[in-house]
């Protein structure tokens, strides 16, 4: 929950952002970005810049290996594997239970009416697509009963082709009527990790989208669909953690990792089960092996044993 002087401080860059940025355009009034302060830990920027090491560094894009080919992600933090919330695979490996999604985003596959073009200098938003609307943030929470996740349940919202793009803005407006439509049939899961727009990668990679919740702007890292197995469980893939010494306890910003696959392959998924490996003095893996024998540059899986945790990442095809 926000504190009253949090809220306020909310409305006085609201009105600042109205008064510079916002637009004229009928529909929700546009009230600024969301006071970030309140996400979880995961959706933060993790490092410091500055003379004084204390102001967060923008989220950097990461380096990983994945069958020989280096490709790029997004750090959005990790869960312990001893984190009392994860259930259990049919292997006994961690697993994240689709039950812990609290937040729907509605999105408008019908298109919108579109406005003037987009002028980063002057614009707060675009007025040519309209952007998804949330019902949630993914806030910090002190309970030790659930887990914060960067994943949502996604609901098409259809009959509003007609209104001005981003028009649309709050939730509570578009349930009571007034731009029209209704939520369609059926809906899904997507990994969509909700960040602070002030630390936003720029230029915006093709990971990061932006959202609307009741008014406020925000911005999330997007790694598409996923899927939940019959045990109600997201499905997962492996990484090793590379580990630079064996005291290291939580893979942070530019850990070293090799993943079991990459965006846009079969077995890739942003939920990612991580083991950890000291590796040999002189080795360079660059892939996972799963049938011996392996190349020189494939670590063979059949000899990792220790698991780290969950973690996640976003990231889209290279």
């Amino acid at each position: 929950m926000q504190t009253k002087q949090k809220w306020a401080l909310t409305l006085m860059m609201a009105l600042g952002a109205v008064s510079c940025g916002g637009s004229a355009q009928p529909g929700d009034p546009y009230r600024g970005t969301i006071d970030a302060t309140g996400l979880d830990a995961k959706f933060q920027p993790h490092a410091t810049c500055g003379s004084n090491k204390r102001d967060k560094c923008p989220f950097e894009a990461q380096k990983a290996y994945s069958g020989g080919t280096q490709f790029s992600y997004f750090f959005l933090g990790t869960i312990a594997k001893d984190n009392a919330n994860l259930a259990k695979d049919a292997l006994q490996r961690p697993a994240v239970p689709a039950k812990f999604v609290k937040i729907t985003a509605y999105d408008f596959p019908d298109g919108c009416k579109t406005g003037k073009e987009y002028d980063v200098r002057t614009d707060a938003y675009r007025e040519d697509t309209q952007y998804s609307v949330f019902d949630g943030l993914p806030s910090s929470t002190t309970s030790t009963s659930t887990l914060v996740v960067p994943l949502v349940k996604v609901k098409p919202w259809t009959g509003t082709a007609q209104q001005p793009c981003n028009a649309i803005k709050d939730l509570t407006s578009l349930t009571e009527g007034d731009f029209g439509g209704s939520a369609a049939e059926g809906e899904s899961f997507a990994f969509r990790a909700i960040v602070d727009t002030t630390y936003a990668p720029y230029p915006a990679p093709a990971e990061l989208k932006y959202g609307w919740y009741r008014g406020l702007q925000l911005a999330y890292f997007d790694s598409g669909a996923v899927t939940v197995d019959e045990a109600g469980n997201f499905q997962a893939m492996d990484a090793v953690w590379l580990k630079a010494a064996a005291a290291d306890r939580t893979p942070v910003y530019n850990s070293k990792f090799v993943f079991q696959a990459k965006p846009g392959e079969a077995n890739w998924s942003p939920v990612v089960r991580v083991y950890e490996l000291v590796p040999p003095a002189g080795s360079n893996y660059t892939s996972l092996c799963y049938d011996p024998p392996c190349a020189a540059d494939a670590l063979d899986m059949t000899t990792v044993k220790t698991l780290n945790g969950v973690m996640f990442l976003a990231s889209s095809p290279q």
